[in-house]
C-alpha cells in the first residue's frame, strides 16, 4: 500500500491522511482513448471512502502525475471491490509471456454500471 498525500476532507477541519491501495502494481492500465500506460488505485480516507483513479507512475515519464478518475469522489471501497470483482480475468490480456495490461474501457464500463460515476 502506498500513502498518498493529505487531503482536505469537507466534513473534517483540516487536513486528514489519505492512503492509496495500488491495483495489480506490476501491471499496466491502459485507457484506450490515449493509449498511456497508468496504475489503478483507489484513494481512499479512514473510513474507506474514496475515488477510483488510474495514474501514470513512472518518476521518468514526463507524464508522471496525469489522472484519470474512474469513479466519482465519496465511493465506498466496497462498492468498488463488487464492480470490478475478477477484473484480472475478464478485463486482461497478457502481451508476453509474463506481462499482462488491463484495458480500463473495460473497467470504466462496469463502474458505470454500478452507478459510480
Amino acid at each position: 500500500m502506498n500513502v498518498g498525500p493529505a487531503a482536505y476532507h469537507p466534513d473534517q477541519k483540516g487536513l486528514i491522511d489519505m492512503t492509496d491501495i495500488d491495483y495489480c502494481q506490476g501491471w499496466y492500465f491502459i485507457d484506450p482513448a490515449d493509449g498511456k500506460r497508468r496504475k489503478m488505485r483507489f484513494r481512499q480516507t479512514v473510513d474507506g471512502i474514496g475515488q477510483l483513479v488510474a495514474v501514470v507512475a513512472k518518476a521518468y515519464d514526463r507524464e508522471n502525475g496525469d489522472e484519470i478518475a474512474i469513479t466519482r469522489p465519496e465511493v465506498q471501497i466496497s462498492e468498488v471491490e463488487a464492480a470490478i470483482n475478477g477484473f484480472e480475468n475478464w478485463a486482461s490480456h497478457y502481451v508476453s509471456p509474463i506481462k499482462r495490461s488491463v484495458d480500463l474501457a473495460l473497467i470504466r464500463d462496469r463502474i458505470r454500471a454500478a452507478g459510480l460515476t
